[in-house]
C-alpha cells in the first residue's frame, strides 16, 4: 500500500512486490477535490487503470450511482501546516539514524519554510490589489486564459508529463501564447501553496508580453468559470474547470485526458479556438471516475478520516472495480504539445 507510487523507495517497493505476486495498492489526494481520496490498483494517473476510451467510460458511469459531490469535510490550513511541519521536523532531526535516506522532495523543507516566510509580508500588502485584478478578470468573460502553476515538487508533473520542471513547463506555455497573436490576455496563476522558491514573475517579464499577467494565490471560482479556457500540465484544476464547462487543454498525462473532455490538438491550436467539453459526458465520466478509483474522505480532519477509513478497508477486503491494463485500452495522451 503506497502514498503515490512515484516516489524513489515506493518504485522500487512496487517492483519487488509484483515479482513475488504481491498485489500493489495507490493512494493519494482525490483526482476529484475537494473531499475525494484516489484509491487504485497498480498507480496513479499516467499509470492508472482507468479506461481513456469514451464508450469505456460511458458504461463504467452505468454502474455507479452519482456522485455526492456537496463537500463535507474541510480541512483548516493550521492543521494541515502542523501535519507538515512534524513530519518535516522528525525527518529532519531523525536524519543521522537513517544517513543513506533520500528525500523525494526538491528542496530542503526548512528552504521551503524560509521562502514561505520570506514572501509572506509581499503577500499581505499585494493581497488586496490581487483580489482586485481577479474580480476585474472574472468581469471580463473568455477575454483571458488561466494557467494556473502547480507546485514544483508536484509529482504529478516531475513524472507524468514530458516536462523537466515546472519551468520548462511555463515556458513552452509562454512561448506558445506569445506566437498566436491573439487578442486574449493570459493569466498565470501562482500555487496557493507555493514556496516561493522560484520567480516566476521573473520567468514572464523575460518573455516581454503585456498580454500575459501573472497573479498570485491560486484561482478562484468566478476567474476559472470565465475564463476562455486553461491549459494545465495535469492538475486537478483542469477537472473543476471541465465540470464549469470550461474548455480545458492538458499537457501531460491527466486522467481526463480522453475525447470529448479536453481539446485534443496541439496547444496552438487551442488558443483560437477553444472549445468546450461535452457536458453529459463530463458528467459520466464523473461518475465513472468517483466509482472506480475515488473514496469520499481526507487524510487530516478526524471526520474525513473516519468516513474514508471503512471504504478503504471494504473495497481492499471486497476488491476494487476491475479495470483493464492501459495497453488494453484508448488513449487520448498522445497528441502533440506545440
Amino acid at each position: 500500500m503506497l502514498h503515490g507510487e512515484q516516489r524513489p523507495y515506493h518504485i522500487v517497493a512496487a517492483d519487488e512486490a509484483r515479482t513475488r505476486g504481491i498485489g500493489v495498492f495507490v493512494t493519494d489526494l482525490g483526482y476529484v477535490r475537494p473531499d475525494w481520496l484516489t484509491l487504485e490498483q497498480g498507480g496513479l494517473t499516467g499509470q492508472s487503470h482507468f479506461p481513456r476510451d469514451p464508450e469505456a467510460i460511458r458504461a463504467f458511469a452505468e454502474e455507479f450511482p452519482e456522485p455526492d459531490l456537496e463537500p463535507r469535510f474541510a480541512a483548516p490550513f493550521r492543521l494541515l501546516a502542523a501535519c507538515d511541519v512534524v513530519y518535516n521536523a522528525a525527518m529532519v532531526l531523525g536524519r543521522p539514524f537513517y544517513p543513506h535516506y533520500r528525500r523525494h522532495g526538491i528542496y530542503h523543507p526548512f528552504a521551503e519554510y524560509a521562502g514561505w516566510a520570506w514572501n509572506a509580508p509581499r503577500r499581505l500588502l499585494t493581497r488586496h490589489a490581487t483580489v482586485a485584478a481577479k474580480t476585474r478578470l472574472a468581469a471580463e468573460p473568455e477575454g483571458y486564459f488561466l494557467y494556473p502553476l502547480q507546485l514544483a515538487t508536484d509529482f504529478q508533473l516531475r513524472t507524468h508529463s514530458p516536462f523537466t520542471d515546472a519551468r520548462e513547463a511555463l515556458r513552452t506555455v509562454l512561448d506558445s501564447f506569445a506566437e498566436s497573436g491573439g487578442r486574449r490576455r493570459l493569466v498565470v496563476i501562482g500555487h496557493p501553496l507555493d514556496e516561493g522558491l522560484i520567480n516566476w514573475r521573473r520567468i514572464i517579464l523575460d518573455r516581454r508580453c503585456d498580454r500575459i499577467l501573472f497573479l498570485d494565490g491560486g484561482v478562484t471560482n468566478a476567474l476559472l468559470a470565465n475564463a476562455a479556457g486553461v491549459v494545465t500540465v495535469n492538475s486537478t484544476v483542469g477537472l473543476t474547470a471541465l465540470r464549469l464547462g470550461v474548455p480545458v487543454k492538458a499537457l501531460g498525462s491527466a486522467i481526463y485526458d480522453v475525447p470529448g473532455l479536453i481539446h485534443m490538438g496541439d496547444l496552438a491550436g487551442f488558443w483560437p479556438d477553444p472549445r468546450p467539453p461535452d457536458h453529459d459526458f463530463v458528467a459520466m465520466f464523473l461518475r465513472a471516475v468517483i466509482g472506480a478509483t475515488q473514496v469520499k474522505g481526507g487524510y487530516h480532519a478526524r471526520a474525513a478520516q473516519k468516513h474514508a477509513i471503512p471504504v478503504f478497508a471494504q473495497r481492499l477486503e471486497n476488491g476494487l472495480f476491475p479495470t483493464s491494463p492501459r495497453s488494453m485500452l484508448s488513449c487520448g495522451g498522445d497528441h502533440p504539445i506545440g
